[in-house]
C-alpha cells in the first residue's frame, strides 16, 4: 500500500511540474502593449527607445526584404518628413511559452507625411522574448494587404 501512495504521490508532483502554465489577461495584455509601444517609438522618432525594444539579434521580414536591427532603425521616417501614424491593432492570437512570445495581428494604420495621407493594412506576426525590462521584439513579419484592382 506504501508502494501505491509514494507512486500516486510522484505522478502528481511531476504532473504539476510538466503542466504548462497558466496564462493571465495581464500577460496576454503586456505582450500585446510591448507590440503597440514598439510602434508608438518607431513613429514617434525615437531611436533609444526603439532601440531598447528591440533584442540585439532582431529581424524584420517586410515587402520582401531582410532587415537586422540597424537596417530597420535606417529606415525609420525623420521627424523632418511630419509623418504623423495612426494605428489600430486587432489581435487574433498571442501565446506564451516561457519566455518566449507569439503574436498574430492585424494592423491598420493611418498615415500622413508631406506626401498626403494614406490608408495601409498588414497582416503581421511577432516573436518576443521576456527580459528584465520587459517583453522585446525578436521579429516582426509584416505582409500588405492590398486589395484586387477593382474591389471596393
Amino acid at each position: 500500500m506504501k508502494r501505491r501512495t509514494l507512486i500516486l504521490a510522484a505522478v502528481a508532483f511531476l504532473g504539476t511540474g510538466c503542466a504548462p502554465p497558466v496564462m493571465t489577461a495581464h500577460d496576454l495584455s503586456t505582450v500585446r502593449q510591448a507590440v503597440v509601444d514598439n510602434y508608438a517609438a518607431y513613429s514617434g522618432f525615437d531611436k533609444q527607445k526603439y532601440e531598447a525594444l528591440l533584442t540585439e539579434d532582431y529581424l524584420l521580414l517586410e515587402n520582401g526584404e531582410l532587415l537586422d536591427r540597424n537596417g530597420d532603425i535606417a529606415g525609420m521616417p525623420l521627424p523632418e518628413t511630419h509623418t504623423r501614424r495612426q494605428d489600430v491593432f486587432d489581435f487574433r492570437s498571442v501565446k506564451i511559452e516561457g519566455d518566449v512570445a507569439y503574436a498574430a495581428y492585424f494592423l491598420h494604420s493611418d498615415i500622413a507625411d508631406d506626401k498626403g495621407t494614406r490608408s495601409v493594412q498588414w497582416l503581421e506576426s511577432a516573436i518576443l522574448r521576456r527580459s528584465g525590462t520587459g517583453w522585446r521584439m525578436a521579429l516582426l513579419h509584416s505582409t500588405k494587404i492590398t486589395k484586387p484592382q477593382g474591389s471596393s
